[in-house]
């Protein structure tokens, strides 16, 4: 119900702000369109992430117990993710007697 609300504000503050530091951009200044290409880059990367952790989540379900899933990103960071062994059951707390 407020979520609607609130993208509105912040995109009417967004466009105040880009409106106070002027339509046309001065040499090392940045504009609105250079205000608003940084926010279009930063919620496009918000939502790649998101759905990479979506689809890592995903895979991760499917492999069997002691499996792996390497990933390699455009960075070249590399992340190694390891499903953990099941335990048989409880763990025995009187030590067997």
């Amino acid at each position: 119900m407020y979520g609607g609300a609130a993208t509105m504000v912040g995109s009417g503050l967004v466009l105040l702000v880009g409106l106070a530091m002027r339509l046309p951009s001065r040499r090392g200044h940045p504009g609105l369109w250079d205000v608003l290409l940084e926010l279009a880059k930063g919620r496009a990367t918000a939502a790649s992430e998101r759905e990479r952790r979506a689809t890592a989540v995903e895979v991760l379900e499917r492999l069997p117990d002691g499996g792996r899933m390497h990933e390699v990103d455009e960075r070249g960071r590399r992340r190694t993710y390891e499903v953990a062994l099941a335990t048989k059951g409880p763990a025995d707390v009187d030590g067997g007697r």
